[in-house]
């Protein structure tokens, strides 16, 4: 009889728990930070679980600048902007991948990183590991290759255990969350921003500015560090290139706009490095279609130091249609 008692007194303690692991599994729209839109509705297009799993004619794929400066209606066609904020050539690889999996593939791809996001990997713990962007089933891939590479950005300390709190949403990795949100306040914000998303096709801007002349970060670099994270990145680029390639997808490689002031404080070998490492993958892939020069744009049409408001997202989009799609 004591030892029943124990028992239902166990059960009753881990009720709680219990609750807090299914919230924290099923309701993340109510706690999540603002980039977990975006996340979430690019790996639903992934996955088919948007427009009915229509397929698309272009599908844009980078970071937070793609997603800020390529507008899906502009460029007219059927078009899908996947991009995410923080993203790298690995996340795009694995979007792309699973995209292909439940759709035919497109006729274009637009690929465009930030110049930092050909070399370092800031994001993957907060972001990709956070928003389980990668399917459980790549995993083992990603850290044979990381390994390969010695990408510590995602070796990096306690990396299984951390993974797996994020699989299994569990309180020590969501509670900070949770209590910053107070369980629910950030539900209706974050449904929101989906559905923005659901309406632009993954357009979305960044920064709250009406213009910008202030430098980016990109002017504190003196070089591209090429360390085992920047050889991660360069064979996932190179993965992606050649997916794109099985598939008889065309591929155009576009360079982000930056503002006078961040094109005249950048470093001259950091720009030339960038330059070179472009055309080199030009080279290698004779087959893209590419551009070594970042667009320089005045101040009016940028929201924060590296993105560009809907005035700038529309000169880009035109520009590029006029160029490749005309």
């Amino acid at each position: 009889m004591k030892q029943i008692k124990f028992i239902l007194k166990c059960i009753l303690a881990s009720v709680p728990a219990i609750i807090l692991v299914a919230f924290t599994m099923l309701c993340p729209f109510c706690y999540m930070d603002e980039e977990f839109p975006a996340w979430q509705f690019k790996k639903n297009v992934a996955s088919s679980d948007e427009y009915g799993g229509e397929s698309f004619d272009t599908v844009i794929l980078g970071d937070s600048g793609a997603m800020s400066s390529v507008i899906p209606a502009k460029l007219g066609g059927s078009c899908i902007n996947m991009a995410v904020g923080g993203a790298t050539s690995i996340e795009m690889y694995y979007f792309l991948s699973e995209y292909l999996e439940n759709h035919r593939p497109p006729e274009n791809v637009i690929i465009m990183f930030a110049p930092f996001h050909y070399w370092h990997i800031d994001n993957y713990k907060t972001r990709t590991v956070y928003f389980n962007a990668i399917p459980v089933s790549k995993l083992p891939e990603l850290y044979k290759n990381a390994g390969a590479c010695d990408a510590g950005a995602v070796l990096y300390e306690q990396y299984i255990t951390d993974g797996l709190s994020a699989r299994l949403a569990l309180p020590n990795k969501y509670l900070p969350a949770i209590n910053a949100a107070h369980f629910t306040g950030r539900y209706n914000i974050n449904k929101s921003a989906y559905k923005d998303l659901q309406v632009s096709y993954g357009y979305g801007g960044f920064g709250e500015l009406e213009e910008c002349y202030d430098e980016s970060y990109e002017t504190s670099y003196e070089d591209m560090v090429i360390d085992g994270d920047a050889k991660l990145i360069t064979l996932y680029l190179q993965k992606l290139l050649k997916m794109c390639d099985d598939n008889g997808i065309r591929v155009i490689l576009l360079q982000p706009a930056v503002n006078t002031a961040t094109y005249e404080g950048l470093n001259e070998h950091y720009y030339a490095s960038y330059r070179n490492y472009i055309k080199q993958i030009g080279t290698i892939w004779g087959n893209i279609e590419y551009e070594t020069q970042l667009r320089v744009y005045d101040g009016k049409y940028f929201s924060d130091t590296s993105h560009l408001n809907s005035s700038g997202a529309e000169k880009f989009t035109d520009e590029i249609k006029t160029v490749y799609f005309n």
